[in-house]
């Protein structure tokens, strides 16, 4: 691992991870404007809390219940077909809730969403795997984990900035058509390592370091593992329980911190469109920094995946749950901003390896599946945050008992991630039989 590895003659991995990047990127817009609407929209259509919330759950329903068919599809399609197919339909379904107009309408596509925007983060991870090394594997994951806060920092402004010059109608068709273009896009720039066309055999076998591969550098793949076998493998199931604790308290926030700043602590809707914004560009900030000079230069110094990933997300989630008690416990907007801010910068910190369980874990080529059944787990959770915050916030609680809980899930996950140990799975000698006849089947060809 600390080896010095000879620098490749061409770095196209880069620009695969740029182009993936900016997909989530435009994931996250379309999926936080609701959350920047939501003030608007209850005003106008009488809507209450409960609603709302009931409607960010049906968001995740779909979501939850794609990831494992999600798996499957990336393994047999590839993520070229199943990301640009994506793209395009969620940018339509984005663009269909410009239409609706009542709370029917907007549980519709609140449902549309959640199915096709669910293979986004699956996709990224699929894609990481075959392109990038574990020495540069924190950095990346953490990099397109950041850039679904960069699609947060862009929406709020430039959510206000449209509903308040032609309309809320207008935010959903605006930032739906960018979806549609990338989906349309990523089907001319989007390669797998070895079909790439300019690719050089020195970055192949710098990507491919660490496998295992035959005497021409071709990896040598394990024959797809059972679904029974992944299902039942206990570091992944915890680890995917652990996901839907961290994406339980994010998703509380993307959804209700602008209802938060409005309706509990009196901010207009311009000042908090703009201080939204600031979290947001903290958490990417840290989550960059420390996934490039802290997490893979321990890496690359010999440490091992497993007290990495330990540490860098038992301080995300621990941190977390403290900064949320303190922004419930105070009243002045400059320390509510403050602690925000610092929650979401606590939870950047560690956030570049929330993202690499699935390639941790599974054999090379097959994170597509490990990644459906994490982000099921993550979506588990993603689906009781605005349900389970909406009620509370219904009642005497409100948002401050809201965020309490999201605080107690928070520290909750932190336990699960730090105690496990992050082990490829291997087939077992009863497995294998099973594995050679769905590899001779020709399905994941």
């Amino acid at each position: 691992m600390s080896a010095d590895f000879v620098k490749p003659e061409t770095n196209k991995r880069y620009t695969i991870m740029i182009w993936t990047c900016l997909c989530i990127v435009i994931n996250y817009i379309d999926r936080v404007n609701f959350g920047v609407a939501t003030p608007t929209i209850m005003e106008v259509f009488k809507l209450n809390s409960t609603q709302i919330g009931i409607m960010g759950s049906a968001f995740f329903i779909p979501y939850m219940l794609m990831m494992i068919p999600t798996g499957y599809m990336l393994n047999r399609f590839g993520p070229k077909r199943v990301m640009g197919g994506a793209l395009f339909m969620w940018g339509l379904s984005t663009m269909a809730t410009a239409f609706a107009f009542n709370f029917g309408t907007f549980f519709a596509t609140r449902i549309a969403m959640g199915i096709f925007e669910a293979p986004g983060y699956p996709s990224a991870s699929r894609v990481t795997s075959v392109w990038i090394p574990n020495r540069e594997r924190t950095f990346w994951t953490g990099f397109f984990d950041g850039c679904a806060r960069i699609g947060m920092v862009f929406a709020p402004p430039l959510v206000v900035w449209i509903i308040i010059n032609w309309g809320w109608q207008a935010s959903f068709v605006v930032t739906g058509g960018l979806a549609v273009g990338m989906g349309i896009l990523w089907q001319f720039v989007y390669f797998e390592p070895d079909d790439h066309p300019t690719v050089s055999k020195s970055e192949l076998a710098y990507i491919r370091q660490e496998e295992v591969t035959d005497d021409v550098g071709k990896v040598v793949k394990v024959p797809p593992i059972p679904m029974s076998r992944f299902i039942f493998y206990a570091p992944l199931v915890r680890v995917s329980l652990a996901y839907g604790c961290y994406l339980y308290v994010w998703n509380t926030f993307t959804a209700w911190m602008p209802a938060f700043f409005i309706q509990a602590r009196g901010f207009d809707m311009k000042t908090m469109g703009l201080v939204v914004m600031l979290p947001y560009l903290t958490a990417i900030l840290l989550e960059l920094l420390a996934g490039h000079f802290l997490f893979d230069k321990w890496y690359r110094k010999g440490g091992s995946l497993t007290a990495i990933r330990r540490t860098g997300m038992s301080i995300s989630l621990f941190g977390s749950a403290l900064f949320i008690c303190l922004a419930i416990m105070v009243e002045d907007p400059f320390w509510i901003v403050a602690f925000l801010t610092a929650f979401a910068g606590i939870s950047g910190f560690g956030a570049g390896n929330v993202q690499t369980p699935p390639v941790d874990l599974s054999p090379y080529g097959q994170a597509g599946g490990f990644s459906g059944f994490y982000a099921f787990g993550g979506a588990l959770g993603s689906f009781f945050a605005p349900m389970a915050t909406g009620f509370m916030i219904s009642t005497e609680y409100g948002f401050e008992g809201g965020f309490f809980l999201s605080a107690c899930v928070a520290a909750l996950g932190a336990i699960l991630y730090c105690s496990l140990r992050y082990d490829r799975l291997t087939l077992r000698p009863a497995d294998q039989a099973l594995a050679d006849k769905i590899a001779a089947s020709g399905v994941y060809k």
